[in-house]
């Protein structure tokens, strides 16, 4: 099921044509009511967004070019500026959430900066003319992609010596393997996942395992014609697999070999997923541009929000799932003699969703069974939203001698969504009478809760 909310965005034309941060409330769709605002920024390009959940703050770059980072409140209102922070391009959060890690493009470093004062606390060189691009944080090192020669690279800094030890090329790849920086993305147990940006460049991924601070390749870099125009990657939850946001479509690759594991379909610039797993994306349709969210795996939209003929360059969800962020593009103004500026805004839905669809559970079994032997009965978990096994459902059997029900073990689903019950019913009355079993899903982000019965008649048999 797809809902649609249309943003009211014209009434916001005041903030951005004064270049100032203010913020207008929007109205949504009436599919489900949300609180949706729309606030300026002061800058006209952008690089990343990065969600600190600890102290609801967004860390904001525009890339080569600026001198600062700007630290904005959930609510889009400025929290801090941070100044000093030469082309600060990507960003990256320490595992225990105290320090955001920027490459700075313009300045040949790697800075840290502590979520808690908002203030640098330490600066590592990469070496003249690196121009890092992209930072990963996992298993105590920061990675950090960079420029070397004509070419691209990876390399890694371990903050924990002193001074931080730097080390470049941390990926032994052969010159040449990258045209420039590669965007990344680490899991907290070690797994970074590089791939190629560039919107004119095939999609071109490497995954590596760094969990021992030594990178050992899982997947040298492989390229995916069927793809182009990298724009964002982040490995999910679990860490199982990567999703890459493309000029086409967002696929899924499992990290340990690259190999397809599906695709959401939408295009655009950015993915974000959270500590649930719903995926946040972005699609372009001709002229119109969409915020999209999906369950794990899923191809079809639980949500989608419209931004109309507003382009959008970034996504962002909160790890909770409680908020949604996209930066876009309000509009584009001229001024003599010809200079062109973007006035880009910051978008913030309150409680995007998901959106809860129907669940349905099946069951089936025999018509009968003879006393004292075992039963076994078939059935499925199903709804709007793809499952990946390990969904638990609750099993209760009822007959003569337990009018009120017996709870049996929990059944877990496979892959599928099926599920298999074994069970031998209890000596009844005469040795004969009827079993009813009822299998129930308790309902979760995405599904509402259901239930199926299945009778059984136990007959007379040799025991």
């Amino acid at each position: 099921m797809r809902f649609k909310r249309a943003l009211a965005v014209a009434t916001a034309g005041a903030l951005v044509a004064a270049g100032g941060i203010a913020s207008v409330a929007l109205t949504a769709g009436p599919a489900r009511a949300a609180t949706i605002t729309t606030v300026g920024l002061p800058f006209s390009t952008y690089s990343q967004m990065l969600v600190d959940p600890v102290h609801q703050h967004l860390f904001i770059t525009s890339g080569p070019g600026s001198s600062s980072i700007l630290v904005t409140d959930y609510s889009g209102q400025t929290v801090a500026t941070i100044p000093g922070e030469p082309g600060a391009t990507g960003l990256a959060l320490s595992s225990d959430g105290s320090t955001v890690y920027a490459a700075l493009a313009n300045g040949d470093a790697v800075s840290a900066i502590s979520t808690g004062t908002l203030t640098e606390t330490a600066r590592y060189a990469t070496g003249a003319g690196t121009d890092p691009a992209y930072v990963a944080y996992t298993s105590g090192k920061i990675w950090f992609s960079y420029v070397d020669g004509s070419s691209g690279a990876i390399g890694s800094i371990d903050p924990g010596t002193s001074p931080a030890t730097v080390t470049l090329n941390a990926t032994n790849a052969a010159p040449g393997n990258w045209y420039g920086a590669p965007e990344l993305t680490a899991s907290p147990a070690g797994d970074l996942v590089a791939g190629e940006t560039g919107a004119a460049e095939p999609l071109n991924l490497a995954s590596y395992d760094v969990s021992s601070g030594t990178a050992t390749t899982l997947t040298p870099e492989t390229y995916f014609g069927n793809y182009q125009g990298l724009s964002g990657l982040q490995i999910t939850p679990d860490g199982k697999d990567v999703v890459a946001a493309t000029a086409t479509s967002a696929p899924i690759f499992q990290v340990s070999d690259l190999s397809a594991a599906g695709e959401y379909p939408a295009s655009g610039e950015g993915v974000s997923i959270a500590s649930n797993g719903t995926v946040a994306t972005v699609a372009e349709s001709g002229t119109n541009w969409d915020a999209l969210l999906f369950a794990p795996g899923g191809s079809t939209p639980l949500d989608t929000y419209s931004f109309g003929d507003k382009s959008l360059l970034g996504v962002a969800l909160s790890p909770d799932a409680s908020e949604l962020f996209t930066v876009g593009i309000y509009s584009i103004s001229v001024a003599p003699p010809g200079i062109v500026t973007r006035h880009l805004v910051l978008n913030i839905v309150n409680d995007p969703g998901p959106v809860q669809g129907p669940s349905t559970v099946s069951l089936a079994g025999p018509a009968t069974v003879k006393h004292g032997q075992p039963l076994t009965l078939t059935g499925s978990l199903g709804g709007a939203t793809p499952y990946t096994g390990g969904q638990v459902l609750q099993v209760t059997r009822t007959d003569s001698a337990e009018p009120d029900g017996v709870a049996l073990p929990d059944v877990t689903t496979a892959a599928d969504g099926s599920f298999t019950i074994t069970d031998t019913p209890p000596k009844l009355h005469a040795n004969k009478g009827t079993v009813t079993y009822q299998v129930s899903y308790a309902g979760d982000a995405y599904l509402t809760a259901s239930s199926a019965t299945v009778s059984v008649a136990v007959t007379a048999g040799n025991g």
